[in-house]
């Protein structure tokens, strides 16, 4: 008996000394690594071209990334300069589109100056 204890008293000992790692990755690391995503294209956002968009994927437990050329040549190349984690699943994007907006100033019939938008193509 007294060797079941010690035995048990060991196994917990090494057991707090290493750890218990998870395999499972947190919701904070996965929204920490989208954070890194979007400074580093905060920062840098003249190497903003090739990506679609990116998010956290509560379901499946990683951050997506839609990359407009999904190549592996620019999925390392992103692993490399933005951020590289076995939870991030890279997928095909698209082209975002931003339109332009233009703000005209004009004069009502009261002679009050008016502003309004006109999109831009």
């Amino acid at each position: 008996m007294k060797k079941v204890l010690i035995i048990i008293m060991f196994i917990c000992m090494i057991g707090t000394i290493t750890g218990c790692d998870s395999d499972e990755v947190s919701l904070k690391e996965l929204n920490d690594i989208n954070d890194k995503i979007t400074e580093f294209y905060i920062n840098n956002n003249d190497k903003a071209g090739n990506l679609g968009s990116h998010y956290v994927d509560e379901e499946n437990k990683v951050v997506v990334v839609e990359l407009i050329d999904n190549s592996s040549e620019e999925q390392e190349k992103f692993r490399k300069e933005v951020v590289d984690s076995e939870y991030i699943k890279f997928v095909q994007g698209n082209q975002q589109y931003n339109q332009q907006i233009k703000i005209t100033k004009t004069k009502d019939c009261d002679n009050k100056v008016i502003e309004y938008y006109q999109y831009e193509e």
